[in-house]
């Protein structure tokens, strides 16, 4: 074996380790799909994406560093009573919110450089005494530690995480919808694996048709050869022997095409190899239909997106009325400064200083506010709408797959007796030909009735199947 399909082997049962090296189920081939296909990953990249954004929205937190160097210039009037004054310096911040509590934290480091000039002063030893303009020098240095603590408004930081906290409502919203999406996938895929397997079946049946018809071509040739027949016996058990050859090239190539598909979706040239494995004839049992409903009404996924929604609304309110507080802040500041005319001496900074305030905020209306509550209570009258409307759409697909589902049941019941029928019919028809007493195109007659009652037989127990797995995705056991 060729290293090349050797690895490919390997990732095909590593991806589905119950695969077997000639049959695959319908479950298997979906797992292959689960964890092959980019659909998938798609899909979930909704809900990253929505995640990222949410996350984007803590940059809130993170610590603030700023720094400002200065230049004033102050004229007579400002630096009064000096005739001018000039002030360079700087000023380093390092600042926080607390999501916490809601306040903010900040430290600050400040330099002040201060030339004044035109100061007038009084000079004592003479008499009288004379008024002289004098150049002063000063040197300020201060550290400052701040804190901002709101009482009312945001108090618990609620407004601070409001944004990231709605965020992750659209997250786990996203999340559903990607399982709801990939169970369409997912159905629509099954549905196709039902349609290969019933080819296999059209396949099976044809070739017992084909079977009969060319042990009927020996038969009947031979009797030719006996004189028992006539010529055109055999012209017709020719062309029932073509006819049944041309219908098995025409489902083998509907066969072989579906297969390729299936192989190109799954991304596994393995599928190429395998055949399906499902039972076409098998019966599901399914719970009545009180407990069908009662379990659909309660955990409907296709609810949940919505619910989550509803919720989400709900915590825009409640931080929309957070917001219609008055604000009550109280504001802390200490500080220790050093200054002098020497820079060195400015340095030592042992003078403290202290400053609390008390703020009271109250606007006059909260229009804004207001508009947006009453918005948001239409929005959540009208997702209870919503969900009357989907428990209605829901139950209504429930009750028409249950009664397809049951009538599809009786169907085939009728079907075996139909094919039972006709191979009675067959077989009488067979036995008055060999007596002499029928007519060949009769016998072949017979055979295509019983042949088409094999084949309805199959076609409806094919569309029981897509019926059962619609009940499936419609239950969100496709894909829980």
């Amino acid at each position: 074996m060729r290293l090349q399909h050797f690895l490919l082997m390997l990732l095909i049962f590593t991806m589905a380790p119950r695969l077997r090296a000639d049959e695959i189920t319908v479950s298997e081939y979906l797992d292959l799909i689960k964890t092959s296909h980019p659909y998938f990953l798609k899909e979930n990249l909704n809900a990253e994406i929505d995640r990222k954004d949410g996350e984007s929205l803590l940059g809130g937190q993170e610590w603030v560093f700023s720094i400002m160097p200065y230049y004033n210039r102050f004229g007579e009037v400002t630096a009064a009573p000096a005739k001018g004054m000039d002030n360079m310096g700087g000023k380093i911040q390092l600042g926080k919110s607390i999501w916490e509590t809601g306040g903010r934290l900040d430290f600050s480091l400040q330099s002040d450089y201060i030339r004044t000039t035109g100061v007038e002063s009084y000079v004592f030893t003479a008499f009288p005494p004379s008024i002289s303009s004098v150049d002063t020098d000063t040197f300020k240095q201060s550290i400052t530690i701040s804190y901002f603590q709101p009482l009312l408004k945001n108090l618990g930081g609620k407004l601070y995480r409001l944004g990231y906290d709605l965020s992750q409502y659209t997250v786990k919203s996203d999340e559903v919808l990607a399982l709801e999406n990939q169970e369409g996938f997912l159905l629509n895929l099954a549905t196709k694996f039902i349609d290969w397997s019933h080819y296999g079946e059209q396949i099976r049946l044809s070739k017992e048709r084909l079977a009969l018809a060319e042990e009927q071509l020996a038969q009947t040739t031979k009797r030719f050869s006996a004189n028992l027949v006539d010529r055109v016996d055999v012209i017709r058990a020719e062309d029932a022997v073509r006819s049944a050859d041309q219908g098995i090239i025409q489902q083998e190539a509907q066969w072989k095409a579906m297969q390729a598909g299936l192989a190109v979706v799954a991304q596994s040239d393995e599928i190429n190899r395998l055949s399906p494995k499902h039972d076409l004839y098998a019966l599901q049992s399914l719970p009545d239909i009180e407990a069908s409903t009662a379990k659909l009404m309660s955990q409907a996924r296709l609810l949940q997106p919505i619910s989550i929604l509803e919720r989400q609304l709900e915590h825009q309110r409640k931080g929309t009325e957070a917001k219609m507080q008055p604000e009550l802040n109280l504001t802390v500041k200490g500080s220790l400064l050093g200054s002098d005319e020497s820079f060195a001496e400015s340095i030592v900074i042992k003078h403290p200083d202290l400053h609390v305030d008390l703020e009271l905020r109250v606007p006059t209306d909260y229009q804004t506010e207001k508009a947006t509550i009453e918005k948001i209570a239409v929005q959540i009258e009208q997702l209870h709408e919503s969900i009357k409307d989907i428990r209605i759409t829901l139950l209504a697909s429930l009750k028409n797959l249950l009664i397809q589902i049951s009538e599809t049941e009786k169907v085939l019941a009728i079907n075996q007796e139909l094919i039972k029928s006709a191979q009675e019919r067959t077989q009488e028809e067979l036995k008055l030909y060999n007596q002499g007493r029928g007519q060949l195109n009769f016998v072949i007659q017979a055979r295509d009735n019983e042949a088409n009652a094999k084949l309805n037989y199959a076609q409806n127990a094919a569309n029981y199947q897509k019926l059962f797995l619609q009940y499936q995705a419609l239950m969100d056991e496709l894909h829980p």
